[in-house]
């Protein structure tokens, strides 16, 4: 069996900027832009207000190291990632990978570390495609059964590598040390149960933010210095073992250095979760093609059937945000019946506003089946599933309409416009004109030339 493990710490220790695709640094750019804008539009919701407090609580840590995304305070570095890492994750609007959301800690570690440690920003940029590597080609290899997934799929179990390898590579961590620190990932990997999903706990959100804390200390562990703990992702490594019941071992090393697996992620254009993209696109084109008015819908039909996403709304409402979030029914009403799209979708009134549950209510799921845990060889494929909607009017007026690849997905790309259109409609309650080009043009067109990432601080705050 191949050396997995050092490949990709050698991959990792190696990875120059010069190295890199044009195409793939634009991306890089995006991916932050994208994630930086979902943080602070964050900010001002509750839990997002908790996590800052939190994180202020924890103190310098010995000094003012890095920034809170939007906040604007400087804490010590390991309470900057936890508050900016909980804050890109809690609108649920940053990238999605087909095995979860490894911006919420790549982006916010990226930066801090980078403003902490004084790296350039190609530097940062170099991490960031190299980090997402690293945590794609972990994620992939060890996604687990359709069988095993239903006891607990373990998205917090590989979330902890970007944050991970982007401190390490950006602190210089290289060679046996890299082994070394992947190794930490691995071991401080949290356990796979299904209560977090199965409740809908809204604590979810805070795991990304505690996952990529964990990995900045991991890179700080191992700088100082650790004996042994090499070989963590090989068989007799036992990592795969207590995460999942299979290991693909080709996606380690297949086509290591010419596919960037920042390219095939997507850049969700909703603050919902990712099996509710589709549908909020057909709903958004729909309404807009046919001058569709929310109270002259009677009934709204999407297929396919998702499990846990498609299910009718409850009279008595939503007992979570995370639950919320992750209902269609609950989504669309939202837009139809909502405020504008941003941070006020996080407002906890919503949860049960009768104006969004009788909404609600007209929404169902029908269809054929589509679990979730039999989709990822679709994803790895390249590929996503198709959906359908039809509204029918109380007049008796038909509309139905079909999409597969939504608005983000690698099959269809966001534009750089596109992405600095969605920063401001996410941003637009809290910053300025004035910030939000400011901050726009620091991370599209100024970032490679940055001699030194402490500048990011002047921008990401309010």
């Amino acid at each position: 069996m191949k050396p997995y493990t050092q490949i990709l710490a050698d991959y990792l220790s190696a990875l120059k900027y010069e190295d890199i695709p044009a195409e793939v640094i634009e991306r890089a750019k995006l991916v932050t832009l994208h994630t930086v804008g979902a943080a602070i539009s964050a900010m001002r919701s509750k839990s997002g207000q908790d996590i800052v407090k939190i994180a202020k609580a924890l103190g310098g840590g010995g000094s003012a190291q890095a920034t809170i995304l939007g906040d604007g305070t400087k804490v010590g570095l390991g309470n900057a990632v936890l508050a900016s890492g909980t804050l890109a994750d809690l609108l649920d609007w940053e990238d999605c990978a087909w095995t979860g959301h490894p911006s919420a800690g790549a982006v916010p570690t990226g930066l801090a570390v980078a403003e902490a440690y004084h790296k350039t920003g190609k530097d940062y940029l170099t991490a960031l495609v190299g980090g997402y590597d690293v945590y794609q080609r972990v994620a992939m290899a060890v996604q687990p059964s359709p069988e095993r997934f239903e006891q607990g799929w373990g998205l917090h179990c590989w979330q902890i590598f970007a944050p991970t390898s982007i401190a390490g590579k950006l602190i210089g961590i290289q060679g046996d040390k890299m082994n070394q620190l992947l190794g930490t990932a691995a071991h401080m990997t949290p356990v796979a149960i299904n209560l977090i999903h199965s409740s809908f706990s809204d604590f979810y959100h805070f795991t990304h933010g505690l996952t990529a804390q964990l990995g900045v200390e991991n890179a700080l562990i191992t700088e100082a210095g650790i004996s042994t703990l090499m070989g963590a992702l090989e068989e007799d490594g036992g990592y795969y073992f207590g995460v999942s019941d299979q290991c693909d071992w080709d996606w380690y090393d297949k086509d290591l250095g010419s596919r960037y697996m920042i390219m095939e992620l997507m850049l969700k254009n909703w603050p919902v979760n990712m099996w509710i993209q589709t549908p909020m696109d057909l709903i958004d084109a729909m309404v807009k093609k046919h001058g569709i008015h929310a109270d002259d819908i009677e009934r709204i039909e999407v297929s396919p059937y998702i499990p846990e996403r498609s299910e009718d709304s409850p009279r008595d409402g939503y007992a979570s945000l995370v639950r919320a979030q992750f209902s269609i029914p609950f989504c669309m009403a939202m837009y139809l019946k909502g405020p504008k799209v941003g941070y006020d979708w996080l407002d906890a009134k919503y949860l049960k506003d009768p104006v969004i549950l009788e909404m609600a209510a007209k929404v169902h799921g029908v269809g054929e089946e589509s679990l979730i845990s039999h989709n990822f060889d679709t994803f790895q494929k390249g590929s996503y599933p198709e959906y359908g909607m039809t509204i029918t009017m109380k007049d008796g007026a038909v509309y139905s309409q079909t999409r597969q690849f939504p608005k983000g997905h690698p099959q269809n790309d966001y534009t750089r416009q596109e992405c600095i259109d969605v920063f401001k409609l996410a941003t637009g309650d809290v910053m300025s004109e004035d910030k939000q080009d400011a901050l726009c043009d620091f991370i599209l067109n100024k970032l490679e030339n940055v001699e030194d990432m402490a500048e990011i601080s002047k921008y990401v705050k309010l």
